[in-house]
């Protein structure tokens, strides 16, 4: 059996497949979990290359409680027409899902179903994750996701739902949140003094 620490970060978060895209290019990079059916790998790839659709999943990703097509029009723009073609071929395909809530009038609420997070590539990640070690700690970057993590201390997050929600590239989220786990880091930087955030990690076996 392996241990994958990615794995079990994606089977913590409440969605179903995170996508990894490089944030210049918009590239996809990679898929968790790796076994993704190739049915649903196909349809991300289709509708991830297509604009409105790419729009309205990586808006989604933000606003993960669940909005309604107004909302995402406010967003992203376009005719509700267009939005409600769109939503519909993604919640046919398993992208999305939608339900019916009553509250004063009827409305759809429109989620989730794939995490699409930003990832440095290679070389990129080997710089930064250099540059975001020791003394050269991106403080304001470790400040906002300490910010959103203090605001939201109701709940765990992994990784990619933390760079989701603070448009920071994955890669990087991890790194700087490792550097409490570093007594050299801790010792040299003020800011990272106290440890303020509660850390979980898991591990799952997987088959072979």
């Amino acid at each position: 059996m392996v241990f994958e620490e990615e794995a079990n970060r994606a089977e913590s978060s409440s969605f179903e497949v995170c996508v990894y895209f490089d944030k210049r290019s918009g590239n996809i990079l990679d898929f968790l979990p790796k076994d993704i059916d190739e049915e649903l790998k196909t349809n991300i790839m289709l509708y991830w290359n297509q604009e409105i659709p790419r729009k309205i999943l990586q808006f989604l990703c933000i606003e993960d409680e669940g909005v309604t097509s107004p909302r995402i029009k406010e967003q992203i723009g376009h005719s509700m027409s267009t939005l409600h073609e769109n939503i519909k071929k993604l919640e046919i395909v398993g992208l999305i899902k939608t339900s019916m809530i009553y509250e004063g009038n009827k409305q759809k609420i429109i989620k989730p179903r794939i995490l699409f997070v930003s990832q440095n590539t290679t070389l990129t990640k080997s710089i930064t994750s250099f540059l975001n070690r020791g003394l050269w700690v991106d403080s304001k970057r470790s400040q906002t996701i300490i910010d959103f993590l203090m605001n939201n201390s109701d709940k765990y997050f992994t990784p990619e739902e933390i760079s989701a929600k603070t448009g920071i590239q994955v890669d990087e989220v991890i790194t700087l949140l490792d550097n409490w786990d570093s007594t050299v880091t801790r010792a040299f930087s003020q800011f990272m003094k106290t440890k303020p955030f509660e850390k979980k990690v898991l591990y799952k076996g997987i088959g072979k």
